[in-house]
């Protein structure tokens, strides 16, 4: 379904972008036709135009067909943001001294409770 959907809006726009070739091309198919009863000049004992005058006015009609198709405009919507650098001639610093907790004697604990730590008794 989305297939031809897409295929016939293909077409379609190709036919509007082409008009001016479709009429061009339906003028040389049926050139004979259009000087004979058509053309504006087709009462003339010479006919010079062969039904050029014809090609001309319905090429003008599709001109200002196309011209009533409104252009599209974009909106532009940034998608980024650039920060500024700051850039300063200072020393970066590398290394910063890291302060470490002072233990003192008295905090440490040596002695075990043994009632706790023991290793698992079989039953």
């Amino acid at each position: 379904m989305r297939k031809s959907i897409s295929i016939s809006i293909l077409i379609l726009l190709v036919f509007q972008n082409t008009s001016s070739l479709w009429v061009i091309g339906a003028f040389y198919i049926n050139q004979d036709y259009i000087a004979k009863n058509v053309c504006i000049n087709r009462f003339d004992a010479v006919p010079i135009c062969k039904g050029q005058c014809y090609l001309t006015k319905e090429l003008k009609t599709t001109e200002k067909q196309d011209q009533k198709i409104p252009t599209v405009t974009y909106k532009e919507i940034q998608l980024f943001c650039e920060y500024e650098m700051i850039f300063s001639f200072s020393k970066p610093v590398l290394f910063s001294k890291r302060i470490y907790p002072v233990l003192k004697k008295d905090q440490l604990k040596s002695a075990f409770i043994f009632s706790i730590y023991h290793p698992p008794r079989c039953a």
